[in-house]
C-alpha cells in the first residue's frame, strides 16, 4: 500500500510540475518562442543531415545490394552521383531558369499592354461594351490588368529571391549534406538507439505499435513520393523535349514547372497546363493552344499509363481522401504538407482498415447488422427508383 501511495504522490508532483512549467512558458511566451526559434536554427544542419540521409539511403542500399559494394564505397558512389547531378543543374539549368525569370519579369509590362489592347479591342463592340458597363465591370477589368501585372512581377521576383535565399543558406545545407555521411555510416546504431529510447518511454507493447506504424508510413512515403519523383522526372523530360519542338521561348523553365507540379496529385498537372498556356498566349494564340494541348496529352499519358505502371495501387486511397490530404497538408505545412498528404492518408487508411478488421472479429454480429442495413438501404433506393 505504501508503494502505491508513493506512486500516486509522484504522479501528483509530476502534474503540478507540468502545470507550473506550462504557466511559466505561457507567461513568457516571447522568450520561449525566441528560444525555440534559436534552437531550431542551431540544430537545423542536423535536421538537414537526417533528411539527406533519409533521401539518399535507398540509393545507397541499391548500390550495396546490386553492386555488392561495402558501406563506405556505396556512400562515396552515392555522393559522387548526387554531386554530379547538382553540378550539372548549376551549370546548365539554374542559370537558364534565372535568365528566363528575369526575362519574363522585364517583358511583363509589354504583356500587360498586349492584354489591355485585347480588352480595348473587345469592348469596341457596342453590345459587349454596354453589357460590361451596365454590370460595372469596366473599371474593375482595367484595375485587374494592372494588378495582374504587378502580381506576376512580385511572383517572379520572389522566385529569384528564393533562389538567392537558398544560396545564402548553402553553408548550413552543405554542412547537413556532409553530416549525412556519418548518419548513413552509423544508421543501424542510430536506429537501434531510437528504438531503445522508444521502448524505454512507451514500454514494449506501445513501442512495437508505434514502430509498426512508423514502418508503414515510411513504406507509404517510399511508395508514393519516391516513385512519383521518378514519374515526374520522366514527365518533365518529355515536356522539355516537346516544348523545344514547339519552340517555346522558356522551355526549360516550363518543363521544370511541369515536372515539379506533377508531384502534387490532381492539382499539380493543372498548374503546369495553366502556366504553359499563360506564357504561350503572350507569344501567339497558336503557341498557347499548342502548348496546352501538348501538356494535356502528356498529363493523360501520365494518368492512364505511366503513373499506374510506376505507382499503381501502392497508395490505395480514394481520390476524395487524396485531395483532402493534399489540401489540408498544403494549408498547414505548405509544399511539404502537399507532398506528404497522400502517404499520410494512405497510412491512416491502413490504420482504419486494421481497426475495422479487429472490430469484425470481435463484434461479428454488429458488423453483420451494419452490412444488412446497408443492403436494405440500397434495396429501398432501387425500389424508389423503379
Amino acid at each position: 500500500m505504501l508503494f502505491n501511495r508513493n506512486i500516486k504522490k509522484r504522479d501528483i508532483l509530476i502534474i503540478i510540475f507540468i502545470i507550473l512549467v506550462g504557466y511559466i512558458a505561457i507567461d513568457n511566451y516571447t522568450i520561449v518562442f525566441n528560444f525555440i526559434k534559436r534552437l531550431i536554427y542551431v540544430v537545423s544542419p542536423f535536421i538537414y543531415a537526417l533528411v539527406f540521409a533519409y533521401v539518399l539511403n535507398p540509393i545507397m542500399k541499391l548500390l550495396e545490394r546490386k553492386l555488392k559494394l561495402r558501406r563506405g564505397f556505396a556512400i562515396l558512389s552515392t555522393y559522387v552521383l548526387i554531386i554530379g547531378i547538382i553540378i550539372i543543374l548549376l551549370i546548365f539549368v539554374v542559370p537558364n531558369v534565372i535568365d528566363s525569370i528575369i526575362s519574363m519579369t522585364s517583358e511583363i509590362p509589354t504583356y500587360m499592354e498586349t492584354v489591355q489592347g485585347w480588352i480595348d479591342s473587345a469592348i469596341k463592340n457596342e453590345d459587349l461594351y454596354n453589357i460590361v458597363k451596365s454590370a460595372g465591370l469596366l473599371e474593375y477589368i482595367d484595375g485587374l490588368t494592372k494588378k495582374g501585372g504587378t502580381l506576376l512581377i512580385e511572383i517572379l521576383q520572389g522566385s529569384v529571391s528564393s533562389i538567392f535565399l537558398i544560396t545564402a543558406n548553402i553553408i548550413k545545407v552543405g554542412f547537413g549534406f556532409l553530416v549525412g555521411i556519418y548518419v548513413l555510416l552509423d544508421k543501424e546504431r542510430l536506429i537501434k538507439g531510437v528504438k531503445t529510447l522508444m521502448f524505454i518511454m512507451l514500454k514494449e507493447e506501445k513501442g512495437q505499435k508505434l514502430l509498426f506504424w512508423t514502418r508503414t508510413y515510411n513504406r507509404m512515403i517510399g511508395a508514393y513520393i519516391g516513385t512519383k519523383a521518378l514519374d515526374s522526372l520522366i514527365i518533365g523530360s518529355i515536356a522539355l523535349i516537346g516544348l523545344i519542338i514547339l519552340k517555346s521561348p522558356y522551355a526549360i523553365l516550363l518543363a521544370l514547372v511541369v515536372g515539379v507540379t506533377n508531384m502534387v496529385p490532381y492539382f499539380g498537372p493543372l498548374v503546369g497546363e495553366l502556366v504553359g498556356g499563360i506564357v504561350g498566349i503572350f507569344i501567339s494564340p497558336s503557341m498557347a493552344i499548342g502548348t496546352v494541348l501538348f501538356l494535356i496529352v502528356l498529363q493523360q499519358f501520365d494518368a492512364w499509363y505511366l503513373d499506374p505502371k510506376l505507382v499503381g495501387n501502392k497508395v490505395g486511397v480514394r481520390p476524395f481522401f487524396i485531395i483532402f490530404g493534399v489540401m489540408v497538408g498544403g494549408g498547414l505545412f505548405g509544399v511539404v504538407g502537399m507532398l506528404l498528404g497522400s502517404p499520410t492518408m494512405a497510412t491512416l487508411n491502413i490504420m482504419y482498415e486494421h481497426k475495422v478488421s479487429i472490430l469484425k472479429v470481435r463484434n461479428r454480429n454488429l458488423m453483420k447488422r451494419v452490412e444488412e442495413e446497408e443492403d436494405d438501404e440500397q434495396e429501398n433506393e432501387v425500389d424508389k427508383e423503379e
